[in-house]
């Protein structure tokens, strides 16, 4: 099954099962949720797990998968975290979804599975922030970015 294929699949799940707003009613809902948010935020703000503001954005929903799904969607959020330059994440991002779908086509009964638990809950309040000079810090203390004197 082609990528493209697996994206409509996980859409249709999403408009499925998972509400206009707050938490989805079935750990199926909520875990495609969770993937659907993580693309969102790339194909749309292009933010990444773990870097810059894709701690605030994606983070949550990636340790939620990691949390609620089989060693290989583990694996492949690892795999995707922290990947700065945009072709490598969205290789990663595709087995990452691939994952996904394949754990959820192999756990039918997740789509009853009851949830009480919101993606938003995987937050880890001290990691999870958008620290801009951790990211793009280039070696100068200037006050002035142009002054090549100093830097």
């Amino acid at each position: 099954m082609t990528n493209k294929a697996i994206e409509e699949k996980l859409h249709g799940m999403f408009e499925e099962l998972v509400p206009p707003t707050g938490k989805a009613d079935t750990l199926a809902g909520e875990i495609v949720r969770a993937i659907c948010r993580i693309g969102y935020r790339n194909w749309n703000d292009g933010d990444h797990l773990g870097v810059g503001y894709g701690r605030e954005t994606c983070n949550p929903a990636g340790r939620f998968l990691a949390k609620k799904c089989d060693d290989k969607v583990a694996r492949s959020v690892a795999d995707a975290w922290g990947i700065i330059l945009d072709d490598l994440y969205d290789e990663a991002l595709e087995r990452l979804e691939i994952a996904v779908w394949e754990y959820l086509d192999a756990h039918p009964e997740l789509r009853q599975a009851p949830n009480s638990e919101d993606m938003w809950d995987s937050r880890d309040r001290y990691e999870d922030v958008d620290d801009e000079e951790d990211d793009y810090y280039d070696g100068c203390y200037c006050d002035e970015p142009d002054d090549d004197e100093d830097c």
